[in-house]
C-alpha cells in the first residue's frame, strides 16, 4: 500500500477513535435468509459467480518454477494450474481428452502430465504429445486434442482464472480482470506480491452456506463478544474503515497499537502493522495483508449441499523457511489464525446455519455499522441477477 494512502487511512482511524465512530453504510439492510438455504438460489450462484467471474487462485509463489502445478476440484470445474517451461502460468480443465480422467491431483512438479487411465501424455503447455496406439484413433487430429484451456491472467504476483473455456483471447481476459477489480489494480500492485513464497495450506469443510465464512470477516461489531478471549483485546471494538471497488472492497479493523503513531512523524506511519487489513476479492476470497505475511481464505460451495462449504487457507511469507525458529514462528501465527477464525467464527457460522434451516427466520438485519457486510450481500444479489439476465438474453 502506498505511503500516502497509509497516512490518509491512519488519520481517518484517529478521527473515528477520537469521536467514538466508525464508517457507516447508507441504511439498515434487510436480507432474506433463503439465500443461505434455497438450493435453487445456490445453483444460480454456482452457474454465475463461479463460472463468469475471474476467481483468485493464489499468488505466483504457489507455482514458482516450470512444471509446478496445483490441481483443484473445489469449484465448478476441475482445474489444473501449471507453470509451463516458458514460465507462463496456465490453467486447464483437469480432464483427459480421451475419457475425462483427471491428469493430476494435489500439487507438485511434473515434466508432463500422463493420464493414469490410458497414458495419454500432455506437456506443460497442455499439448497432447503422446497418444498410445494412435492407429486406433483414425481421424483424430492429435494437435487439436490438447487440454481445454481456461482464461488465465498472472498480474502483479497474483493468478486469476475464469472457469469457462476461453473464447475471446488474452487481451479480453486482461480487460475483464481490470474491469472486475473496479479500480483496485494499482493498490494490489503496490504490495509487490511476486516476491512472496507459499508456505502452508489447509483445507477444511464446514456445515454452513459458503457465504457465511466470508461474511464473518466483514465486520468488527462482534469482536468484544465472540472474540473476547482471543483477539478482542488487540482491536478497537465496532470500528472499521471501508471502501468499495465495484463488487470488491477493502476493510480495515484497527489495532489499539495504532495509538503509538500519534507522537511520530507521518513519514514513519505504518498503517498495515497497526490494523487488520483485508480485501474481499469477489466473489469468494478474503485476502488478508499482515505486516509480515499474507493469508488467503478461498471459500467454495459444496457440490451436494446448500449448508456445506469447503475453505482453502494459504499462507504466503516473504522468505522461505530455513530454520527451526522460523518454522515455530509461522506455525504459531497460523495456529492463532485458526483458533480465532475456525474455532470461533466458523463454529458460530455452523450454529447460525442450523437455525436458518428451520425456516423460522425470514430475514436478517445488517446495521449501518457493518458497511462491508452490507456491500457484499448487495454485490452477490446484484451479480447473480445480472449474470442470469445476460444468459437469458443470449
Amino acid at each position: 500500500m502506498q505511503h500516502a494512502l497509509q497516512v490518509a487511512l491512519t488519520k481517518k482511524a484517529f478521527a473515528h477513535i477520537d469521536q467514538g465512530t466508525t464508517d457507516m453504510g447508507r441504511d439498515v439492510l434487510r436480507h432474506p435468509v433463503s439465500e443461505y438455504t434455497c438450493p435453487d438460489w445456490l445453483n444460480r450462484e454456482k452457474s454465475t459467480l463461479f463460472r463468469d467471474f475471474p476467481l483468485f487462485m493464489g499468488l505466483s509463489g504457489l507455482i514458482p518454477e516450470p512444471g509446478d502445478f496445483l490441481a483443484e476440484d473445489l469449484g465448478e470445474i476441475p482445474t489444473l494450474l501449471v507453470r509451463g517451461d516458458d514460465g507462463v502460468a496456465r490453467a486447464f480443465v483437469n480432464m483427459c481428452r480421451h475419457r475425462g480422467a483427471p491428469l493430476a491431483k494435489g500439487c507438485g512438479r511434473n515434466a508432463s502430465f500422463i493420464c493414469p487411465y490410458h497414458a495419454w501424455n500432455y506437456n506443460q503447455r497442455g499439448e497432447l504429445v503422446g497418444l498410445p496406439d494412435k492407429r486406433s484413433f483414425p481421424g483424430v487430429e492429435q494437435e487439436k486434442m490438447g487440454l481445454i484451456a481456461l482464461p488465465t491472467v498472472e498480474k502483479d504476483g497474483m493468478i486469476w482464472v475464469i472457469p469457462t473455456p476461453d473464447r475471446n483471447g488474452a487481451a479480453h481476459i486482461e480487460q475483464q480482470l481490470t474491469d472486475h477489480l473496479g479500480g483496485l489494480s494499482d493498490e494490489l500492485a503496490s504490495y509487490q506480491f511476486g516476491g512472496y513464497h507459499a508456505d502452508m495450506t489447509r483445507t477444511i469443510t464446514r456445515r454452513a452456506n459458503w457465504k457465511q465464512p466470508i461474511e464473518t470477516f466483514l465486520e468488527a461489531y462482534h469482536f468484544n463478544t465472540l472474540h473476547k478471549n482471543t483477539v478482542a483485546p488487540l482491536f478497537f471494538h465496532n470500528l472499521c474503515l471501508f471502501e468499495d471497488f465495484g463488487l470488491n472492497h477493502r476493510e480495515a479493523v484497527i489495532r489499539r497499537s495504532i495509538e503509538t503513531l500519534r507522537d511520530r512523524p507521518e513519514s514513519e506511519w505504518d498503517f498495515i502493522t497497526h490494523t487488520g487489513l483485508s480485501y474481499q476479492l469477489f466473489p469468494n476470497t478474503i485476502f488478508v495483508v499482515q505486516a509480515d505475511h499474507v493469508e488467503t481464505w478461498r471459500v467454495f460451495p459444496s457440490k451436494e449441499r446448500v449448508d456445506e462449504c469447503v475453505i482453502r487457507f494459504d499462507c504466503y511469507i516473504p522468505e522461505p523457511v530455513t530454520s527451526e525458529s522460523a518454522r515455530k514462528h509461522w506455525d504459531a501465527n497460523i495456529d492463532l489464525a485458526f483458533k480465532t477464525v475456525d474455532e470461533e467464527d466458523y463454529a458460530i457460522s455452523e450454529d447460525i446455519e442450523r437455525g436458518y434451516l428451520s425456516h423460522a427466520l425470514k430475514e436478517v438485519l445488517i446495521g449501518r455499522n457493518e458497511p462491508s457486510l452490507g456491500h457484499y450481500k448487495k454485490s452477490i444479489t446484484q451479480a447473480v441477477k445480472s449474470s442470469s439476465d445476460k444468459k437469458t438474453g443470449d
